[in-house]
């Protein structure tokens, strides 16, 4: 079982505690929780000076992005200097559309944004991007291979989607699909029409979110050789020996943005021990320029295309691999992202 969440009451305590310890120690605050307004409580800020500030709060068990507008329009109506919406935790794109709408938040992780004008006050503070707290069972599994399977379907593809489109080629059954799609949709992974298909991607945040759970580092086993004649000498050997085999992570980086080859190249094979044997290639625990990957599913060799006679993943794949590699490996993922 997942821990509760904290109450609303522990939650309003510790997020004026927080906004408390990055103010000025010679101002003082003060909280009424009885408002008679939209406001779950009010803030008040006050300096030595006379400056004050009043904020309007909003508290929320849980926000998800498609219902900042609907929270913002409704917090709006109170009457107050500034909005600040608290929870247990906010995600990051709940976050991005706080800051869009022009509302403040704070939440238990460390997450904090306030804006004021009088008194000038800017505090922006970024926590964790997990929440230590209970979410949907499907949400956790952006891991497994039929999920993996379905976030490459979405993004690889062109919508529009159905359901039943997207379980057959995930290999997994519709109400599997429409659960995880709820969550998409709730995150603005995705958009829907009200009980049809999927008619558009947000491809870059839906790959940062597979990302988060995937875990290109933890989710294969990977073996470290070092083939005699470097990197030209490991890629002719992948080509050459007629095995199936895909390149990742930087190797496709390069490819894609035309940059230099990194020092080690990681590619996707079938028995990587077999395959080292094949390219004489020395198994070693330092000095590795080839990673030999055995997924753990073989959507990975989905997809798949060709450049200079060598075989690589599919875009979306190298992506979702880079975001989890080591630097400059992120970077080089934005690139690709065009962010």
């Amino acid at each position: 079982m997942s821990n509760p969440a904290p109450s609303d009451n522990v939650v309003l305590r510790h997020a004026v505690e927080q906004i408390q310890r990055c103010l000025p120690s010679h101002w003082s605050t003060s909280v009424a929780t009885k408002t008679n307004d939209a406001a779950d409580a009010r803030l008040t800020i006050k300096t030595p000076a006379g400056a004050s500030a009043a904020l309007a709060i909003g508290a929320r068990r849980q926000l998800d992005p498609r219902l900042v507008g609907e929270l913002a329009g409704t917090l709006r109506t109170a009457t107050a200097d500034a909005f600040l919406v608290i929870a247990p935790f906010l995600g990051a794109r709940t976050r991005e559309r706080l800051t869009d709408e022009g509302l403040g938040f704070v939440d238990l992780v460390g997450n904090m944004r306030l804006v004021l004008d009088r008194p000038t006050v800017f505090i922006a503070a970024r926590g964790d991007e997990k929440s230590p707290w209970g979410e949907p069972r499907a949400s956790r599994s952006l891991h497994a291979a039929k999920a993996s399977r379905l976030v490459r379907a979405l993004v690889d593809g062109a919508p529009p989607f159905g359901v039943r489109q997207l379980a057959a080629l995930a290999g997994t059954d519709p109400g599997y699909v429409s659960r995880l799609l709820e969550i998409f949709d709730r995150e603005e992974l995705i958009e829907r029409q009200a009980r049809g298909p999927v008619i558009a991607v947000a491809v870059a945040r839906l790959l940062r979110r597979w990302a988060e759970d995937y875990r290109f580092t933890e989710a294969h086993r990977f073996v470290p050789v070092a083939h005699p004649h470097g990197v030209p000498g490991a890629l002719a050997g992948l080509r050459d020996a007629g095995v199936p085999y895909a390149l990742t992570a930087r190797a496709g980086a390069a490819a894609l943005l035309g940059t230099a080859l990194p020092a080690v190249v990681a590619a996707y094979v079938d028995n990587p021990e077999r395959v080292a044997r094949l390219l004489s290639a020395e198994p070693v625990e330092s000095g590795a320029n080839l990673l030999l990957i055995d997924p753990f599913d073989a959507f990975v060799f989905e997809g798949t295309w060709e450049a200079s006679g060598l075989r690589y993943v599919a875009r979306s794949q190298i992506i979702a691999d880079l975001l989890d590699s080591p630097a400059p490996a992120p970077t080089q993922a934005a690139a690709l992202l065009g962010v």
